[in-house]
């Protein structure tokens, strides 16, 4: 429970450098969001968007009790189950965090440690408790993660303590500070009740309860006919309970009176008064407020809890989201959360809007490509950096006049759009929309939720940027480190092939070369390098270099892979922690007669087509990858290549993909290169790409090279 407990004066964030992370802009959020707000419910849903920017995803309002021994969770947002407060008063004097605060002093915690007694298991979280001056309250904020708030972090969250502790000092009528719940003395009707007679005799709370003339004796009938008629039967089992068991009892019922439906509670027992007679006294206590917060707070905070497991799955999300693909599915969350049926995630691309991704038709076709400058809800927001709700098609027309003839063609009726907020400010902006299919009525709780989602979704594509751009230096770095252009072959024809991985997927390492060695023969080198980044695509560079520097030394297949091998196993017991390892295939052939020799390292074996006998595997010996043992043997297999033959040296990228048999995938690629074998080089390796992938972009990039022999005069004729 213990945390580092620290002074910070509310103006301290004035004096924070620009370096640090919280944004200039935060407290007039904060303010803003604050006045919009008409109780601590809606404060702590505000401060949800808001401060959504510093990772902050729950909050609650912990104010003190009429006698000040007592403080009670009155505002809670965002808190996921596992972290909201007891819903009961929590003594001042129990030495929690949140009771330390109430008396001015803050405190910050983080990992495991707890602002105030929980009965479950938690994960870590930054915590803070801070005291609310004007209220006799304290503010919890909660951030999940291992990481502590900062310095600069805890500044800005006095600063947001002391405006709420203003915003609460200046709420109207009955959601003022010092009108909460609190702990309070009520008044108690007391009554006895004749059992021979059944008049009943109470004082003037008791007859205020039941619709009574004043106190004193009236008939039980007057009383009960207060009662709704459901209840009375619960009244004559009581009754007739008496005879045999004295009590005590204790009965909730409702009352009609002039201001409405009201709940007593009445506990009461058997007795014998001073004349001998059987009588049941006790005494009436009106519950109604209790029982309607009761009925109230449970019914908030079941959908606050539903809405704090939302939030925490799209958290999740949106913290796993590296991808285009992944940013869809973080999206498809939020849609969850608000109960949308259609969401866009969009940015200013020069003077148009781009879609960056979407779920739902109902976007796409409307918003693709449209100008900035187009008055509509997501230009709106993007354009001049403000949420836009929309509840119904009439305020869509109030808001947008030109929609006044085409409104009532629109399948969507409601609309939400909130910018998408961006730790740099010469980004791209982006903004996010939510659509219902029929009317939605935004509550100060949805603007806060959504704007705090919103929030999310920005970490979120400032990650897939980063990745997005990584991506295409990688892919650059490997087309760049691939031969520009092929041998020219007067026996043999060449081509070649590079597929990057899916824009979504990681870069590789996946490589090719040919050319000519000084005895006039032809090297082909095909290879993967183990990983998907930058590392993997800058070795394989290297590696393709080593061959062609060793190939001045020796021509023999063999020789090459040893030294090739050598060469990555130093590499990786100097710096284990960046070892990796590669696959190679190297074959070394005399096109004028169709001589080769090849060995392999782990990698996969070389196809041949025979035009008389189809396609098949070239019988070679595997060495191990590259780069594990330095003293690996690689043995050489010499296979003679017909006239007109073909040989296709691929990459696993080609086969080896999750979720498909790896038979099947080669048994589909021996079909392939079969069908290839007639058509033009140009669009031969494109059918085999195209049918293996399926038309689908690969997890993983391959590469392939094609040689054809061309028939000799004999063979032909």
């Amino acid at each position: 429970m213990e945390g580092a407990a620290m002074s910070v004066p509310p103006d301290a964030l004035s004096g924070v450098p620009d370096a640090l992370s919280v944004p200039r802009d935060a407290l007039s959020g904060v303010r803003h969001g604050l006045r919009q707000a008409g109780s601590p419910w809606e404060m702590a849903a505000s401060l949800v968007g808001s401060c959504s920017r510093l990772g902050v995803v729950g909050w609650a309002l912990m104010l003190a009790q009429e006698d000040g021994s007592h403080l009670f969770p009155c505002g809670i947002s965002g808190l996921p189950s596992v972290w909201e407060p007891p819903l009961r008063p929590l003594e001042r004097s129990a030495g929690w965090p949140v009771c330390s605060a109430a008396l001015g002093r803050v405190w910050t915690g983080h990992g495991f440690q707890r602002p105030y007694p929980l009965p479950h298991a938690t994960a870590p979280a930054a915590a803070a408790a801070l005291p609310l001056r004007k209220s006799q309250g304290t503010l919890v904020a909660l951030r999940p993660g291992p990481e502590p708030f900062t310095a600069a972090e805890g500044a800005f969250l006095s600063a947001v303590a002391e405006d709420v502790s203003d915003a609460l000092a200046d709420l109207p009528g009955p959601h003022r500070a010092d009108a909460l719940p609190r702990l309070r003395l009520v008044e108690r009707g007391s009554f006895v009740l004749d059992l021979t007679d059944l008049d009943i005799t109470g004082d003037s709370v008791f007859a205020d309860q039941h619709g009574l003339p004043g106190p004193g004796r009236h008939p039980l009938a007057a009383a009960l006919a207060a009662l709704p008629p459901a209840h009375l039967p619960q009244a004559e089992r009581l009754l007739a309970r008496l005879a045999t068991d004295p009590g005590p009892y204790e009965v909730v019922y409702r009352v009609a009176g002039a201001e409405g439906a009201r709940t007593l509670q009445a506990r009461c027992s058997r007795n014998t008064d001073v004349r001998d007679r059987v009588v049941l006294t006790g005494h009436v206590t009106d519950i109604t407020v209790d029982t309607d917060d009761a009925a109230w707070r449970d019914e908030r905070m079941h959908r606050q809890m539903r809405r704090a497991e939302q939030i925490r799955a799209l958290a999740s999300a949106c913290a796993s989201a590296g991808s285009t693909s992944e940013l869809a599915a973080a999206a498809c969350d939020v849609l969850a959360v608000f109960g949308a049926d259609a969401i866009v995630l969009a940015e200013a691309t020069g003077e148009r809007l781009h879609v960056l991704t979407s779920h739902g038709q109902h976007h796409l076709d409307a918003l693709r490509g449209i100008p900035l400058s187009t008055s509509a809800p997501l230009t709106d927001a993007l354009r001049e950096h403000r949420t836009v709700f929309i509840a119904s098609h009439d305020e869509l027309i109030a808001a947008y006049p030109h929609y006044a003839n085409t409104a009532h063609l629109l399948d969507r009726h409601a609309w939400a759009a909130v910018p998408v907020p961006l730790s740099d400010p010469a980004a791209r902006p982006a903004a996010c929309m939510l659509s219902f299919n029929r009317p939605h009525a935004f509550t100060a709780e949805d603007h806060a939720l959504f704007i705090a989602a919103a929030g999310l979704l920005g970490r979120a594509l400032e990650r897939c940027r980063a990745w997005d751009a990584e991506h295409a230096r990688a892919v650059e770095l490997q087309k760049g480190l691939l031969p520009a252009a092929l041998p020219h072959l007067p026996d043999a024809e060449l081509t070649a092939s590079y597929l990057p991985a899916a824009a979504d997927a990681y870069a590789g390492g996946d490589w090719y070369d040919a050319f000519t060695t000084g005895k006039g023969d032809l090297l082909l080198a095909i290879g993967d390098i183990e990983g998907h980044d930058t590392q993997a695509a800058s070795l394989m560079g290297r590696l393709r270099t080593a061959v062609r520097a060793y190939a001045a030394l020796t021509d023999d297949p063999t020789e090459l892979l040893q030294h090739t091998n050598r060469l990555l196993t130093e590499d990786n017991d100097s710096d284990p922690e960046r070892a990796r390892t590669a696959t190679c295939c190297l074959i070394v052939l005399t096109p004028g007669t169709g001589q080769l020799r090849c060995a392999t390292a782990g990698h996969p074996v070389p196809l041949v087509h025979s035009p008389a006998g189809g396609v098949h595997e070239l019988a070679v010996e595997s060495g191990p990858p590259l780069g594990i043992f330095s003293d690996s043997a690689y043995p050489s297999t010499s296979y003679r290549l017909a006239d007109a033959a073909q040989l296709l040296l691929h990459t696993d990228g080609l086969t080896d993909r999750p979720g498909t048999d790896l038979a099947h995938a080669r048994a589909l690629l021996h079909e392939a290169f079969a069908e290839a074998c007639p058509m033009p080089t140009a669009g031969a390796l494109d059918h085999i790409t195209t049918r293996c992938l399926s038309g689908s972009r690969a997890e993983d990039d391959c590469a392939l090279l094609l040689l054809r022999r061309h028939p000799t005069r004999s063979s032909a004729g």
